[in-house]
């Protein structure tokens, strides 16, 4: 017996089915790993590659806010990235 990799059932193994009880399972959890661009945001993206920018910091940024917003800003200083010190 084995436990589904996704869905965390218990199941028979075989050779086809090591780690997921199902295809379904296999291709939700391939999905899933996967996040996948909706097309405004790819758009976004095209368009910053075609315009002009102060820094490179300054499109990082803009990137992080297409592709990741729920993440914090990148914290900047003078128009430079500041890494937080841990002590």
């Amino acid at each position: 017996m084995g436990t589904c990799s996704y869905c965390g059932t218990r199941f028979p193994k075989t050779r086809k089915t090591r780690k997921y009880c199902t295809n379904r399972c296999k291709t939700n959890a391939c999905l899933d790993k996967k996040p996948r661009l909706r097309a405004a945001d790819v758009e976004a993206i095209q368009e910053i590659l075609h315009s002009d920018f102060p820094s490179v910091d300054a499109m990082r940024e803009r990137l992080r806010a297409i592709v990741a917003p729920d993440l914090p800003p990148i914290p900047l200083v003078d128009g430079r990235i500041t890494i937080p010190r841990l002590d």
